[in-house]
């Protein structure tokens, strides 16, 4: 008799991974997990579904691999697009954030999160990746800390901006529904 099991992958449940661990566990990926997820960001959404689909199917036919459940995370899960930003800053040297200015950047994190859901901080923190890369977000920034406020403070304190909103909220559920 043939051992009866479920064939659809079972997304990550809401609520089981805090931001902070879900950002953790980042840096313990394998060179092979960062290349699945490199692959998988190259292809479109409907790409990766019918991916998926194929892989559920012929998963008889071949014996598992340590990586199939990471490999269905990569193309099942919608904040894959957030992978890229999230590794860039988990890999950022400290020297990024040496000039930044840690009282102004605890007070617009606290601001920015007040009166908002868990879900809705970790939305807020992966809209925070990568924005110093706007001068128009700089800029904004930049008004809000004191006057003469140098380019490299107000991009050192956008990132202190990032570590301090995951120290702070880091204990928000990472797939928590709205």
């Amino acid at each position: 008799m043939q051992h009866v099991h479920e064939h659809r992958f079972q997304p990550q449940p809401g609520g089981s991974l805090t931001l902070r661990q879900f950002v953790e566990s980042l840096r313990r990926w394998t060179p092979e997990m960062r290349q699945i997820v490199q692959i998988a960001l190259t292809r479109s959404e409907a790409e990766r579904q019918q991916y998926l689909q194929g892989f559920h199917a012929r998963h008889h036919e071949r014996s598992g691999g340590q990586l199939d459940s990471f490999i269905r995370w990569a193309y099942s899960d919608p904040r894959l697009d957030d992978v890229p930003l999230l590794l860039t800053e988990i890999e950022r040297p400290e020297s990024e954030y040496a000039d930044a200015l840690l009282h102004d950047a605890d007070v617009l994190v606290r601001m920015r999160a007040e009166g908002k859901s868990p879900a809705q901080r970790v939305r807020d923190y992966l809209a925070l990746l990568g924005i110093e890369g706007s001068e128009q977000v700089r800029a904004a920034i930049a008004s809000l800390l004191p006057p003469g406020t140098r380019p490299v403070v107000v991009l050192a304190t956008i990132r202190q901006m990032r570590r301090r909103w995951l120290e702070l909220y880091g204990d928000d559920q990472f797939f928590a529904e709205a």
